[in-house]
């Protein structure tokens, strides 16, 4: 009987929590995050960069070099005068295999952010290749649509692959484009 009442009393609170969550946190919805109305949290926010081609690569891509600006209020931390980010301000996105860099600099007068991603990995052709940390202070409001305004389109200042057969690089800076989004921290 009391195995009996237990079960009861677990199907009870199972229903009563079915369903639980709404739009207010409880339930995220990771689409939110590629939409022009996300808002960028209080906090530490991540931006993640996402290279797609725009015609075949002859080559997978080794490095790519990019120049973003950061909407007003938004920040990133630096190691020094001389603007280098921080080594936890910048890692290698997730589409990235093999052994990756990224590092970049941060120009505070101008908001400028300049971003290089290397990979070792002889098949990257896209995907997330950049995450960037950024600090986002209580009372000032970005949206992902903000940042993409400002970044439209995102600056490939270099775009590069090795070919392993003429054992050189081969330039894709006009066969890559980026794409802004916001990610998980």
């Amino acid at each position: 009987m009391q195995r009996f009442l237990l079960m009861i009393a677990t199907l009870l609170l199972v229903s009563n929590l079915y369903g639980c969550g709404d739009s207010n946190g409880w339930q995220f919805d990771p689409k939110s995050l590629t939409t022009d109305a996300y808002v960028f949290p209080t906090g530490k926010t991540v931006i993640s960069f996402s290279a797609a081609p725009t015609s075949g690569l002859p080559v997978p891509i080794s490095a790519i070099d990019l120049t973003i600006t950061l909407p007003s209020g938004m920040s990133v931390t630096t190691t020094g005068a001389a603007g280098q980010l921080d080594s936890a301000t910048v890692l290698p996105g997730s589409a990235l295999g093999g052994t990756n860099l990224a590092y970049g600099s941060y120009a505070a007068a101008t908001r400028t952010v300049q971003l290089s991603m290397a990979t070792t990995s002889s098949s990257y052709n896209g995907g997330e290749f950049l995450k960037l940390y950024c600090n986002m202070p209580s009372g000032v409001v970005v949206t992902l649509g903000n940042l993409r305004a400002l970044n439209a389109p995102v600056v490939v200042t270099k775009a590069v692959g090795y070919d392993p057969v003429t054992q050189s690089t081969v330039t894709l800076t006009d066969k890559v484009a980026v794409t802004l989004n916001a990610a998980l921290p």
